[in-house]
């Protein structure tokens, strides 16, 4: 048990040190700035992850506020900070952020534990947004036309409310199967032609880049505005944001396009934590990145557990693209294709050791992070300092043999020579 609880501690501690470690490197380059390190990172952190009106690392837990409406107006009061959403929590934009960097991770977990190191989620979750994007207005447009109806808001609500749980569905079951039909083409290259799968998914995300880029400056093209752009999706398509659909009066999620897709991403995590941890399929898995030729001689169809992986990766970063359009963005813009929010996933399932929980607290984590360093340029403080910081933390959190070897060093040298200790057996041998 102590033993258990001993790792547990050096688990945790290791992720800790590499922030502390990282902000405090971090801090040089925040005074060759003229700024002051401690006003920065709070400032960072409470843009990141703290409520409205949070200015230093004590008001991210508790916090005083004065409202100026209601019962309590005037009157100063203590609040907990994570509960407080007078006027919207910067969490939920969070929880918005990170949504599709879990599912990204997942996929990643899923290809890496099957000995497959693909990079190729970028591709796959453009490719699965490009899907939605076009499907999400064409499906309503074909339906409202076989039912007759020419303007789509005098339609009958039974219509709608029937599409409002069919094309949503639809959407994102065919971005999921193409994610996965176009992650299969690395798994199939590399074991049936042993191609790289590392080359072959670096190349597979620079052709569905290209590919994004001429749909939608070509025929999928909506207007003559400046920036390329999808037509908007049909309301029946829509994940409608918490504060727009099932909780309109809760401050807390107010400027969050926090919906749905949190708790699909959540469901799609416990399921690849039963499949890679208590399915045969996943410990298939798992034994073919041990040893794959191990696993071979023990009956495991090692080719067809990478195919599998590979199928199932691509199928979580096609979501991870549907969501995006669905519930957040609602149209395809020129650029979607280069926001690298795949790679980023790739960053937080290597960051999270491949955890499910790791996956979740890191993806979180991160997405705070990034939209602190995005904000700091409203407490003029520049915005490149974010960036930086992050690195240093990110290259850290990838030192950790560097950190478990000292700490292992450490203890042995403080820990008494138990050999020194212990007595001579009395008596003689015999021979």
């Amino acid at each position: 048990m102590m033993k258990r609880l001993r790792r547990g501690f050096e688990s945790a501690s290791i992720p800790l040190l590499a922030v502390i470690l990282g902000l405090t490197v971090s801090s040089v380059f925040s005074l060759i700035a003229r700024t002051n390190p401690i006003d920065t990172y709070s400032h960072m952190f409470c843009e990141g992850f703290g409520a409205r009106g949070c200015v230093t690392f004590g008001d991210m837990f508790i916090m005083q506020v004065i409202p100026e409406e209601g019962e309590n107006a005037g009157l100063a009061q203590t609040v907990f900070s994570p509960l407080y959403g007078d006027g919207g929590h910067r969490l939920a934009v969070v929880l918005e952020w990170a949504t599709p960097l879990i599912l990204t991770a997942l996929s990643a977990t899923v290809a890496f534990q099957a000995g497959m190191f693909s990079i190729g989620m970028d591709g796959q979750l453009v490719l699965g947004a490009i899907t939605v994007a076009f499907l999400g207005y064409w499906l309503p447009e074909r339906i409202y036309e076989l039912a007759g109806v020419t303007d789509p808001d005098t339609a009958d609500i039974t219509l709608r409310q029937v599409m409002w749980l069919v094309i949503p569905a639809i959407c994102i079951s065919a971005a999921m199967a193409v994610g996965a039909a176009y992650s299969w083409i690395a798994g199939y290259l590399k074991v049936k032609l042993n191609v790289n799968e590392l080359i072959s998914t670096i190349i597979l995300n620079a052709l569905a880049v290209q590919i994004v880029g001429y749909l939608v400056n070509n025929p999928l093209r909506s207007d003559n505005n400046s920036t390329a752009r999808t037509q908007r999706i049909d309301d029946t398509a829509w994940l409608v944001p918490f504060n727009q659909g099932l909780l309109p009066d809760i401050e807390w999620f107010k400027g969050a396009r926090l919906g749905i897709g949190i708790i699909i991403a959540i469901i799609a995590a416990l399921l690849v934590w039963f499949f890679l941890w208590r399915s045969t399929a996943g410990y298939e898995q798992r034994m073919t990145r041990g040893s794959g030729l191990f696993a071979r001689f023990g009956g495991i169809p090692t080719g067809k557990a990478a195919l599998r992986a590979m199928l199932i990766s691509g199928a979580l970063s096609g979501l991870a693209g549907a969501i995006m359009i669905l519930g957040v963005e609602r149209r395809l813009v020129d650029g979607f294709a280069n926001s690298g929010t795949g790679f980023t996933g790739v960053l937080v399932a290597i960051l999270a050791r491949e955890s499910v929980l790791g996956i979740l607290i890191v993806a979180m984590f991160f997405a705070g992070l990034q939209q602190g360093a995005i904000n700091l340029q409203f407490g003029d403080i520049p915005r490149q300092l974010g960036s930086m910081i992050i690195s240093f933390i990110i290259l850290f959190s990838a030192m950790e043999e560097f950190f478990r070897s000292n700490i292992a060093r450490l203890r042995a040298r403080l820990r008494p020579n138990r050999a020194a200790n212990v007595e001579p057996i009395k008596g003689g041998t015999t021979s």
